[in-house]
């Protein structure tokens, strides 16, 4: 039995089935290898900091100059995340709107105002280890968010997605009852 092509071709019917079973089976290589690309390797990683680790938000907070400080959210007053970057490592985060802090009294704030963070579902503030693809550590980040986005830009850099609204206000649209409020 012969089976006419859109363009005229005349195949036989066995030619056909020949023909999608190698097609199902390029899309299907082209699938494995384009996931095998996104999982092996090029994006960070979050960790629970371990029972031995003794890296605290409060030690973050003690030992603030030793890290490049980052915050995201709407603004200070209601931020999404801290991010603590290591200065003692050659390994650094590329940030687009995150803001930069040096300020002591800023950083305080944005962590209390982030404890302060009633828990909705999941998320409740929590301190984070941010592992790179090769499962360096590159820093730490405090959020009540449980995920974050993180590409490898190359060996060193880490670049992080904005984290742009806590979840009290993601989740409930205006923050009501966040807060007790």
């Amino acid at each position: 039995m012969l089976v006419k092509g859109k363009k005229g071709f005349n195949m036989s019917m066995r030619e056909v089935i020949i023909m999608r079973k190698y097609f199902v089976l390029l899309m299907v290589a082209s699938a494995g290898l384009s996931l095998s690309g996104c999982i092996i390797g090029q994006y960070g990683t979050l960790r629970l900091p371990e029972k031995t680790d003794t890296v605290t938000v409060q030690f973050l907070q003690e030992n603030w100059e030793n890290y490049e400080i980052y915050y995201a959210g709407v603004h200070a007053g209601h931020p999404s995340a801290v991010l603590f970057d290591r200065k003692d490592d050659d390994r650094d985060f590329i940030t687009e709107r995150w803001f930069n802090t040096e300020n002591k009294e800023l950083l305080d704030d944005l962590i209390d105002s982030i404890q302060r963070q009633l828990p909705i579902g999941v998320f409740y503030p929590r301190l984070w280890r941010v592992l790179g693809p090769d499962g360096h550590l590159y820093g730490y980040i405090f959020t009540p968010w449980d995920h974050a986005v993180m590409r490898a830009v190359d060996e060193k850099r880490l670049f992080v997605n904005d984290l742009p609204m806590p979840p009290y206000l993601s989740i409930t649209g205006d923050g009501s009852g966040s807060r007790g409020q």
